[in-house]
């Protein structure tokens, strides 16, 4: 019965540290998708996600990476529009998220002159997650 427990004890553990020393800070599937982007739950196909994500360059996966998976939007957004400064308008997309994410919780009501004014001070104190190498 003693070695029984204890071998219950070690295989639990063995698998406490598998868990542990497998997995990496971002969550991502096989094929270096984020797997907040391609997953089953939004209905994307493995091999549409895969396609897409393939298409992008080095830079906009950098920036949908590295961001948490409620503003991996943004960048997609700006890849989308076309716009020519890709790290510009990342900042802006997260700064206005985040500005509106902070002031809601105030508990300003959205589309307020409030709301705008907290968005302005948010702002002022805003740090980009990208922020300019030269400067």
């Amino acid at each position: 019965m003693k070695c029984l427990v204890q071998f219950c004890m070690l295989f639990g553990l063995g698998l406490c540290f598998a868990g542990v020393f497998s997995g990496d800070a971002t969550a991502q599937s096989a094929n270096g998708i984020p797997d907040c982007i391609n997953s089953d739950t939004n209905g994307t196909r493995l091999a549409d996600g895969s396609a897409w994500w393939n298409r992008r360059t080095p830079e906009q996966q950098k920036y949908i990476r590295e961001l948490p998976c409620k503003e991996r939007y943004i960048p997609m957004v700006c890849v989308f529009l076309w716009d020519p400064d890709l790290r510009g308008c990342t900042n802006k997309g997260v700064a206005e998220y985040r500005a509106d994410k902070a002031c809601s919780a105030e508990g300003y009501e959205l589309l307020s002159a409030e709301h705008a004014e907290c968005k302005e001070r948010f702002k002022k104190t805003f740090v980009p997650p990208f922020p300019n190498p030269t400067s």
